[in-house]
């Protein structure tokens, strides 16, 4: 009963995470392409990346896991 309730959650999740690097990585590439300067903006984009990659990442592992 509390997987049924997880799933959704999940799902979010990974919607979520595959935004945040598609959206991360285009507003990287459009800072990278107007000035190339290492400030925190750069930071902060490079770890939404990051985050997203994670909980897609995550995201892949439990399905793995519940195949078996």
């Amino acid at each position: 009963m509390s997987q049924e309730n997880n799933n959704p959650r999940k799902n979010w999740d990974f919607m979520i995470g595959i935004a945040l690097v598609l959206f991360g990585s285009f507003r990287l590439y459009q800072r990278t392409r107007i000035d190339f300067e290492w400030d925190y903006k750069i930071f902060l984009t490079i770890s939404f990346i990051v985050y997203g990659g994670f909980l897609v990442y995550r995201h892949l592992q439990n399905k793995d896991i519940n195949e078996d």
